[in-house]
Protein backbone atom coordinates (compact mmCIF):
# COMPACT_ATOMS: atom_id res chain seq x y z
CA UNK A 1 0.00 0.00 0.00
CA UNK A 2 1.43 3.38 -1.09
CA UNK A 3 1.08 6.23 1.38
CA UNK A 4 2.04 9.88 1.23
CA UNK A 5 4.72 11.22 3.56
CA UNK A 6 2.05 12.76 5.77
CA UNK A 7 0.19 9.44 5.99
CA UNK A 8 3.40 7.58 6.87
CA UNK A 9 4.17 9.99 9.72
CA UNK A 10 0.57 9.71 10.93
CA UNK A 11 0.97 5.92 10.88
CA UNK A 12 4.23 6.28 12.83
CA UNK A 13 2.47 8.41 15.46
CA UNK A 14 -0.52 6.12 15.82
CA UNK A 15 0.41 2.58 14.88
CA UNK A 16 4.13 1.84 15.16
CA UNK A 17 4.82 0.18 18.48
CA UNK A 18 7.75 1.85 20.23
CA UNK A 19 9.30 -0.38 22.85
CA UNK A 20 9.68 1.37 26.18
CA UNK A 21 12.63 0.73 28.49
CA UNK A 22 10.36 -1.00 31.01
CA UNK A 23 9.01 -3.35 28.36
CA UNK A 24 12.54 -4.11 27.17
CA UNK A 25 13.51 -5.14 30.71
CA UNK A 26 10.38 -7.20 31.33
CA UNK A 27 10.71 -8.98 27.97
CA UNK A 28 14.25 -10.07 28.88
CA UNK A 29 13.58 -10.96 32.54
CA UNK A 30 12.58 -14.49 33.48
CA UNK A 31 13.04 -14.43 37.27
CA UNK A 32 10.39 -14.89 39.97
CA UNK A 33 11.16 -11.88 42.16
CA UNK A 34 9.29 -8.70 41.14
CA UNK A 35 11.63 -6.70 38.96
CA UNK A 36 11.42 -3.48 40.96
CA UNK A 37 12.25 -5.31 44.19
CA UNK A 38 15.13 -7.18 42.56
CA UNK A 39 16.68 -4.09 40.98
CA UNK A 40 16.34 -2.02 44.15
CA UNK A 41 18.13 -4.66 46.20
CA UNK A 42 20.87 -5.44 43.69
CA UNK A 43 21.66 -1.92 42.50
CA UNK A 44 21.80 -0.59 46.07
CA UNK A 45 24.32 -3.34 46.81
CA UNK A 46 26.37 -2.64 43.67
CA UNK A 47 26.49 1.11 44.13
CA UNK A 48 27.40 0.79 47.81
CA UNK A 49 30.16 -1.64 46.88
CA UNK A 50 31.60 0.96 44.47
CA UNK A 51 31.37 3.72 47.07
CA UNK A 52 28.57 5.51 45.21
CA UNK A 53 25.67 7.35 46.80
CA UNK A 54 22.79 4.89 47.16
CA UNK A 55 20.20 7.52 48.06
CA UNK A 56 17.47 7.76 45.48
CA UNK A 57 18.23 4.38 43.89
CA UNK A 58 14.70 3.08 44.50
CA UNK A 59 13.21 6.29 43.07
CA UNK A 60 15.36 6.03 39.94
CA UNK A 61 14.25 2.44 39.42
CA UNK A 62 10.58 3.42 39.79
CA UNK A 63 11.12 6.10 37.16
CA UNK A 64 12.74 3.60 34.79
CA UNK A 65 9.98 1.04 35.22
CA UNK A 66 7.31 3.74 34.77
CA UNK A 67 9.15 5.08 31.69
CA UNK A 68 9.67 8.53 33.16
CA UNK A 69 13.28 8.30 31.99
CA UNK A 70 15.97 5.68 31.41
CA UNK A 71 19.60 5.16 32.47
CA UNK A 72 22.16 7.07 30.43
CA UNK A 73 25.24 5.51 32.01
CA UNK A 74 26.55 2.28 30.47
CA UNK A 75 27.88 1.10 33.85
CA UNK A 76 24.35 1.31 35.24
CA UNK A 77 23.01 -0.65 32.27
CA UNK A 78 25.57 -3.40 32.91
CA UNK A 79 24.57 -3.43 36.58
CA UNK A 80 20.94 -3.90 35.54
CA UNK A 81 21.92 -6.78 33.25
CA UNK A 82 23.85 -8.51 36.04
CA UNK A 83 21.03 -7.92 38.54
CA UNK A 84 18.51 -9.51 36.15
CA UNK A 85 20.79 -12.52 35.56
CA UNK A 86 20.95 -11.94 31.81
CA UNK A 87 23.31 -13.84 29.56
CA UNK A 88 25.75 -12.16 27.18
CA UNK A 89 23.36 -12.15 24.22
CA UNK A 90 20.43 -10.65 26.14
CA UNK A 91 22.66 -8.01 27.74
CA UNK A 92 23.91 -7.06 24.28
CA UNK A 93 20.30 -6.55 23.14
CA UNK A 94 19.52 -4.33 26.14
CA UNK A 95 22.60 -2.20 25.46
CA UNK A 96 21.89 -2.00 21.72
CA UNK A 97 18.32 -0.87 22.32
CA UNK A 98 19.15 1.63 25.07
CA UNK A 99 22.65 2.97 24.43
CA UNK A 100 22.70 2.66 20.60
CA UNK A 101 25.63 0.25 20.67
CA UNK A 102 25.93 -3.19 22.18
CA UNK A 103 28.80 -4.63 24.19
CA UNK A 104 32.00 -2.99 22.94
CA UNK A 105 34.32 -5.86 22.05
CA UNK A 106 37.39 -3.64 22.07
CA UNK A 107 36.87 -2.09 25.48
CA UNK A 108 38.65 -4.36 28.04
CA UNK A 109 36.19 -3.55 30.84
CA UNK A 110 33.16 -4.40 28.71
CA UNK A 111 34.85 -7.55 27.42
CA UNK A 112 35.35 -8.67 31.01
CA UNK A 113 31.66 -7.98 31.67
CA UNK A 114 30.75 -9.99 28.57
CA UNK A 115 32.87 -12.92 29.77
CA UNK A 116 31.27 -12.80 33.24
CA UNK A 117 27.75 -12.66 31.77
CA UNK A 118 28.68 -15.63 29.57
CA UNK A 119 29.83 -17.59 32.63
CA UNK A 120 26.86 -16.46 34.81
CA UNK A 121 29.15 -14.65 37.25
CA UNK A 122 27.60 -11.88 39.34
CA UNK A 123 28.59 -8.21 39.33
CA UNK A 124 30.86 -8.39 42.44
CA UNK A 125 32.77 -11.25 40.79
CA UNK A 126 33.15 -9.13 37.63
CA UNK A 127 34.54 -6.23 39.70
CA UNK A 128 37.01 -8.55 41.40
CA UNK A 129 38.19 -9.85 38.02
CA UNK A 130 38.58 -6.29 36.69
CA UNK A 131 40.73 -5.36 39.71
CA UNK A 132 42.92 -8.42 39.27
CA UNK A 133 43.49 -7.72 35.59
CA UNK A 134 44.14 -4.03 36.17
CA UNK A 135 46.95 -4.97 38.55
CA UNK A 136 48.67 -6.73 35.65
CA UNK A 137 48.72 -3.59 33.49
CA UNK A 138 51.78 -1.38 33.23
CA UNK A 139 51.69 1.55 35.68
CA UNK A 140 50.23 4.68 34.15
CA UNK A 141 48.75 2.88 31.14
CA UNK A 142 45.40 4.45 30.17
CA UNK A 143 42.98 2.61 27.93
CA UNK A 144 41.51 5.93 26.76
CA UNK A 145 44.82 6.66 25.02
CA UNK A 146 45.03 3.34 23.21
CA UNK A 147 43.78 3.61 19.65
CA UNK A 148 44.14 1.32 16.68
CA UNK A 149 44.51 4.45 14.54
CA UNK A 150 48.09 4.83 15.85
CA UNK A 151 49.11 1.19 15.39
CA UNK A 152 50.98 -0.36 12.46
CA UNK A 153 48.69 -1.93 9.84
CA UNK A 154 49.46 -5.52 10.93
CA UNK A 155 48.10 -4.79 14.43
CA UNK A 156 44.87 -3.09 13.33
CA UNK A 157 42.36 -5.84 13.97
CA UNK A 158 38.74 -5.29 12.95
CA UNK A 159 36.40 -5.22 15.94
CA UNK A 160 34.25 -7.94 14.35
CA UNK A 161 37.33 -10.23 14.11
CA UNK A 162 38.26 -9.57 17.74
CA UNK A 163 34.66 -10.22 18.80
CA UNK A 164 34.43 -13.50 16.88
CA UNK A 165 37.64 -14.82 18.45
CA UNK A 166 36.57 -13.61 21.89
CA UNK A 167 33.42 -15.76 21.67
CA UNK A 168 35.58 -18.85 22.17
CA UNK A 169 37.05 -17.64 25.49
CA UNK A 170 35.70 -19.91 28.25
CA UNK A 171 38.09 -19.64 31.20
CA UNK A 172 39.76 -16.87 33.19
CA UNK A 173 43.18 -18.00 31.98
CA UNK A 174 42.00 -17.81 28.37
CA UNK A 175 40.58 -14.35 29.08
CA UNK A 176 43.91 -13.14 30.47
CA UNK A 177 45.80 -14.51 27.46
CA UNK A 178 43.28 -12.98 25.06
CA UNK A 179 43.48 -9.51 26.60
CA UNK A 180 47.26 -9.69 26.61
CA UNK A 181 47.35 -10.76 22.95
CA UNK A 182 45.26 -7.79 21.83
CA UNK A 183 46.43 -5.36 24.51
CA UNK A 184 47.89 -2.81 22.06
CA UNK A 185 44.77 -2.69 19.89
CA UNK A 186 42.19 -2.38 22.66
CA UNK A 187 40.59 0.86 23.79
CA UNK A 188 37.33 2.56 24.71
CA UNK A 189 36.56 3.99 21.25
CA UNK A 190 34.77 2.23 18.39
CA UNK A 191 37.62 2.35 15.88
CA UNK A 192 35.65 0.61 13.13
CA UNK A 193 32.87 3.17 13.50
CA UNK A 194 35.43 5.98 13.50
CA UNK A 195 37.03 4.68 10.30
CA UNK A 196 33.66 4.62 8.51
CA UNK A 197 32.76 8.01 9.99
CA UNK A 198 36.05 9.52 8.74
CA UNK A 199 35.67 8.06 5.26
CA UNK A 200 32.16 9.45 4.79
CA UNK A 201 33.07 12.79 6.38
CA UNK A 202 36.00 13.17 3.99
CA UNK A 203 33.61 12.83 1.06
CA UNK A 204 31.55 15.70 2.41
CA UNK A 205 34.42 17.92 3.58
CA UNK A 206 36.54 17.50 0.46
CA UNK A 207 33.59 17.57 -1.90
CA UNK A 208 33.69 13.99 -3.12
CA UNK A 209 35.12 14.71 -6.55
CA UNK A 210 33.01 13.05 -9.22
CA UNK A 211 30.08 12.46 -6.84
CA UNK A 212 28.11 15.65 -7.49
CA UNK A 213 25.28 13.63 -9.00
CA UNK A 214 24.51 12.00 -5.64
CA UNK A 215 24.18 15.27 -3.80
CA UNK A 216 27.70 15.66 -2.41
CA UNK A 217 29.23 19.14 -2.42
CA UNK A 218 31.18 20.30 -5.50
CA UNK A 219 34.74 19.03 -5.68
CA UNK A 220 36.37 22.48 -5.74
CA UNK A 221 34.81 23.53 -2.41
CA UNK A 222 36.02 22.37 1.00
CA UNK A 223 33.42 22.48 3.76
CA UNK A 224 34.04 22.96 7.48
CA UNK A 225 32.65 20.52 10.06
CA UNK A 226 29.97 23.04 10.96
CA UNK A 227 28.98 23.53 7.33
CA UNK A 228 28.78 19.77 6.77
CA UNK A 229 26.66 19.38 9.91
CA UNK A 230 24.30 22.22 9.04
CA UNK A 231 24.04 21.35 5.35
CA UNK A 232 23.75 17.58 5.47
CA UNK A 233 23.10 16.26 8.97
CA UNK A 234 20.80 18.69 10.83
CA UNK A 235 17.90 18.13 8.40
CA UNK A 236 15.88 20.86 10.09
CA UNK A 237 15.88 19.18 13.51
CA UNK A 238 15.35 21.90 16.20
CA UNK A 239 18.43 22.91 18.16
CA UNK A 240 16.65 23.71 21.42
CA UNK A 241 17.40 21.28 24.25
CA UNK A 242 14.19 21.66 26.23
CA UNK A 243 11.95 18.76 25.31
CA UNK A 244 8.82 19.23 27.43
CA UNK A 245 6.81 20.45 24.47
CA UNK A 246 7.85 17.51 22.27
CA UNK A 247 5.77 14.40 21.70
CA UNK A 248 7.23 11.00 22.50
CA UNK A 249 7.84 10.44 18.79
CA UNK A 250 9.70 13.73 18.45
CA UNK A 251 11.83 12.98 21.52
CA UNK A 252 12.77 9.54 20.22
CA UNK A 253 13.83 10.88 16.84
CA UNK A 254 15.72 13.92 18.18
CA UNK A 255 17.68 11.89 20.76
CA UNK A 256 21.44 11.66 19.96
CA UNK A 257 21.03 13.92 16.91
CA UNK A 258 24.48 15.34 16.03
CA UNK A 259 25.29 19.02 16.46
CA UNK A 260 28.36 20.91 15.21
CA UNK A 261 29.88 20.53 18.69
CA UNK A 262 29.33 16.77 18.93
CA UNK A 263 30.61 16.31 15.37
CA UNK A 264 33.81 18.15 16.32
CA UNK A 265 34.19 15.93 19.39
CA UNK A 266 33.69 12.77 17.31
CA UNK A 267 36.02 13.94 14.56
CA UNK A 268 38.80 14.77 17.06
CA UNK A 269 38.33 11.47 18.92
CA UNK A 270 37.13 13.10 22.15
CA UNK A 271 33.75 11.39 21.84
CA UNK A 272 32.69 8.06 20.39
CA UNK A 273 30.89 7.93 17.05
CA UNK A 274 27.21 7.18 17.61
CA UNK A 275 24.82 5.12 15.54
CA UNK A 276 22.53 7.94 14.44
CA UNK A 277 25.45 9.94 13.06
CA UNK A 278 26.67 6.96 11.02
CA UNK A 279 23.21 6.47 9.52
CA UNK A 280 22.87 10.16 8.68
CA UNK A 281 26.31 10.15 7.03
CA UNK A 282 25.32 7.08 5.01
CA UNK A 283 22.29 9.00 3.77
CA UNK A 284 24.27 12.19 3.10
CA UNK A 285 26.73 10.24 0.91
CA UNK A 286 24.08 7.96 -0.65
CA UNK A 287 26.00 5.01 0.73
CA UNK A 288 29.03 6.37 -1.24
CA UNK A 289 27.89 4.33 -4.23
CA UNK A 290 25.20 5.58 -6.61
CA UNK A 291 25.41 2.46 -8.80
CA UNK A 292 22.82 0.31 -7.03
CA UNK A 293 20.32 -1.19 -9.45
CA UNK A 294 16.82 0.29 -9.42
CA UNK A 295 15.05 -3.04 -8.91
CA UNK A 296 16.99 -3.80 -5.72
CA UNK A 297 17.50 -0.25 -4.44
CA UNK A 298 15.93 -0.59 -0.97
CA UNK A 299 17.11 -4.15 -0.34
CA UNK A 300 20.73 -3.47 -1.23
CA UNK A 301 20.90 -0.31 0.87
CA UNK A 302 19.35 -2.15 3.84
CA UNK A 303 21.92 -4.92 3.45
CA UNK A 304 24.81 -2.44 3.35
CA UNK A 305 23.52 -0.44 6.30
CA UNK A 306 23.05 -3.55 8.45
CA UNK A 307 26.52 -4.77 7.50
CA UNK A 308 27.98 -1.41 8.55
CA UNK A 309 26.08 -1.46 11.86
CA UNK A 310 27.05 -5.07 12.57
CA UNK A 311 30.74 -4.36 11.97
CA UNK A 312 30.50 -1.43 14.40
CA UNK A 313 28.74 -3.49 17.10
CA UNK A 314 25.55 -1.47 16.78
CA UNK A 315 21.89 -2.45 16.62
CA UNK A 316 20.60 -3.41 13.16
CA UNK A 317 17.72 -1.55 11.53
CA UNK A 318 14.55 -2.06 13.55
CA UNK A 319 11.10 -1.01 12.22
CA UNK A 320 9.93 -0.55 15.84
CA UNK A 321 12.51 2.23 16.26
CA UNK A 322 10.92 5.48 14.97
CA UNK A 323 14.15 6.83 13.44
CA UNK A 324 14.86 3.48 11.78
CA UNK A 325 11.27 3.36 10.50
CA UNK A 326 11.85 6.67 8.70
CA UNK A 327 15.18 5.36 7.37
CA UNK A 328 13.41 2.33 5.90
CA UNK A 329 10.61 4.42 4.43
CA UNK A 330 13.11 6.83 2.87
CA UNK A 331 14.80 3.87 1.18
CA UNK A 332 11.51 2.37 0.02
CA UNK A 333 10.29 5.54 -1.69
CA UNK A 334 12.60 5.96 -4.69
CA UNK A 335 12.54 9.09 -6.84
CA UNK A 336 15.25 9.69 -9.43
CA UNK A 337 15.13 13.44 -8.78
CA UNK A 338 15.68 13.07 -5.03
CA UNK A 339 18.53 12.03 -2.81
CA UNK A 340 17.63 9.74 0.08
CA UNK A 341 18.57 12.48 2.54
CA UNK A 342 16.06 14.89 0.95
CA UNK A 343 13.33 12.26 1.29
CA UNK A 344 14.31 11.87 4.94
CA UNK A 345 14.11 15.62 5.45
CA UNK A 346 10.54 15.75 4.21
CA UNK A 347 9.55 13.03 6.66
CA UNK A 348 11.20 14.99 9.45
CA UNK A 349 9.39 18.14 8.45
CA UNK A 350 6.11 16.25 8.77
CA UNK A 351 7.19 15.07 12.25
CA UNK A 352 8.36 18.45 13.55
CA UNK A 353 6.28 20.75 11.32
CA UNK A 354 9.19 23.19 11.05
CA UNK A 355 11.12 24.79 8.21
CA UNK A 356 13.91 22.68 6.76
CA UNK A 357 17.52 23.66 6.14
CA UNK A 358 17.17 23.98 2.36
CA UNK A 359 13.68 22.70 1.58
CA UNK A 360 10.63 24.91 1.29
CA UNK A 361 7.86 22.96 3.07
CA UNK A 362 5.16 24.64 0.96
CA UNK A 363 6.83 23.30 -2.20
CA UNK A 364 7.79 19.85 -0.90
CA UNK A 365 4.92 18.64 1.32
CA UNK A 366 3.46 15.51 -0.19
CA UNK A 367 5.97 15.31 -3.03
CA UNK A 368 7.05 11.73 -3.73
Amino acid sequence: MNMTEEQIVRFLNQRVEMWSFSRLLHENYSGKIPLQMLLSEKLTEYKGMRGEDTKGTARKIRNWLNDVNRPVNRETLFQICFAMGLDEESADKVLCSTAESGIHYRNPREMIYAFCLRKSYDYPKAQELIRRLEERRDPGERQEQLSARNLPQEERYLTISVRDEFKSVQSEDELIRFLEKYRRSLGVRHNTAYAKFSLMMSQLIEGGSGNEEIGIVPGEKRYSLKQVTDQYLRMGIPYERKSRSYSRLQKEIKKHWPSAKTMEEMYSGKADVNRKTLLLLYFATEGMDPGIQEENYAGEHCRRINLMLSECGMALLDPHNPFDFLILQSLRIKNEDDSMSRRMERFLWQVFKGSMAYINPADETGKM
